[in-house]
């Protein structure tokens, strides 16, 4: 694959595109940068009149090019985002982003906006050239990492239901707590290192950290997380892993849970626009505090992510898990069902909305509760999101999140709802 790969072979022919009438200085800009002249391109486009926003698209176009050709990507980058800002449907500004975030290895934002573009009406050889690039990103990367970090405001953090009261054993009555509005601070941390093993083999160590904390410390938990395993890569950005996980959780009174499992792993494109991911996982969990519930757990997901074009992404999914645990009444069965969709508009607003559905079904009557039967607790979700891919923080764009969520349950003590806000940061805009 060459460097000028997913260069136009003229510049004119991307501005005709865009149906536009061009100044007669940005002409001469663009026969410049044909002709290899980026510094005349630049000083052409310095000393043009620019009256329409398609001027100026096409004003930053020449000038994110002409960076482009000088090997400078990084003084190619701003353009390259206002261009994105204002025309998100257009994939070659999309793809010039993308190969400039890639070349200063900027590696999860030049894929975010590579499977964007692939949504768009592309050539062939642009087609097969994206695919070297997130190929490359595959092959090279020998670690990544996330951060998460949220305000997070609710109306019931503790899921507490509307009832002021239960009966147990169907004769004693016993209060129950009420619901409270609370502050939480939700943190994640994730490192995941991937050195070579072979030119598609790669060992993986993964170390995850979730955090909740609220000014109540009764509220306070934290999961910890570590897989080790390999995964192999192959073309059409799919990976195939397995290995063996450890993880715990721990609340204001101390460990709540641990466990040891293995997993498999399975994603692959099937086309340029669908990725599917799928995850298989057994493991054995003990409570310290409830030995009731421990047992083996299993689970299976299936994901999905489809690009209707380089504005809109879909996404969905569905997971099953089974808890055998040690008590009938502590047994249960997950299932869990969401679709959600992001879309980019012109102007630099990008918004998201994220519907899910949950049904669980618990194996036997809890004993102190006999009257109602075995639980059965359905689970409705429903969560927008919005960011400015303009109003960033050392690369990070602010994303404010608005949900609800309500349960019901044939076992009123479980039946809530609940209202969340949350302020946190993305790097995929």
């Amino acid at each position: 694959m060459t460097r000028a790969g997913l260069y136009p072979l003229a510049v004119l022919a991307l501005v005709l595109s865009l149906g536009t009438a061009k100044a007669t200085s940005l002409d001469h800009a663009g026969r410049l940068l044909v002709a290899n002249d980026p510094a005349g391109a630049r000083a052409a486009v310095q000393a043009a009149a620019i009256t329409t926003p398609e001027e100026e698209a096409e004003a930053l176009w020449i000038v994110a090019l002409s960076h482009m050709r000088d090997d400078a990507p990084r003084a190619a980058l701003p353009h390259l985002e206002r261009l994105v800002t204002l025309a998100p449907d257009v994939p070659r500004f999309r793809l010039e982003l993308a190969r400039a975030l890639f070349l200063i290895e900027q590696d999860d934002r030049a894929r975010f906006h590579f499977e964007s573009a692939l949504a768009g009406q592309l050539a062939l050889p642009e087609i097969e050239a994206v695919n070297q690039y997130l190929d490359q990103i595959d092959k090279r990367k020998s670690w990544q990492g996330h951060v998460s970090l949220a305000l997070v405001p609710q109306s019931n953090p503790t899921r507490a239901s509307g009832e002021a009261q239960v009966l147990i054993g169907n004769a004693l009555p016993v209060p129950l707590a009420q619901a409270r509005k609370d502050m939480g601070l939700d943190l994640g941390l994730g490192v995941t290192w991937l050195p070579a093993l072979t030119n598609d083999l790669r060992a993986r160590l993964h170390l995850m950290s979730n955090a909740n904390v609220y000014r109540d410390d009764s509220l306070n938990r934290l999961h910890l997380q570590l897989e080790a395993g390999v995964v192999h890569l192959g073309d059409m950005n799919q990976q195939v892993g397995a290995g063996v996980t450890l993880q715990a959780a721990f609340g204001d009174t101390g460990r709540m849970m641990e466990g040891v499992g293995i997993y498999a792993t399975f994603q692959r494109r099937f086309g340029p626009r669908t990725l599917i991911r799928v995850r298989a996982s057994a493991d054995r969990l003990n409570y310290p505090e409830v030995p009731q519930m421990d047992g083996w757990r299993s689970a299976l997901s299936v994901e999905a992510q489809h690009l209707l074009s380089p504005q809109l992404r879909l996404d969905g999914g569905v997971s099953l898990s089974q808890h055998n645990a040690r008590a009938d009444f502590n047994r249960r069965t997950d299932i869990r069902v969401q679709m959600g969709a992001r879309y980019a508009y012109a102007g630099g607003v990008t918004a998201g909305v994220t519907a899910s559905v949950a049904q669980t079904q618990y194996g036997a009557p809890n004993p102190l509760l006999p009257q109602f039967g075995a639980a059965r607790d359905t689970h409705f979700g429903l969560t927008a999101s919005f960011l400015h891919r303009d109003f960033t923080v050392k690369g990070f764009a602010p994303v404010l999140e608005i949900g609800a969520e309500t349960q019901s349950s044939n076992i009123p003590m479980r039946a809530f709802s609940n209202i969340r806000a949350s302020i946190g940061a993305t790097r995929n805009f």
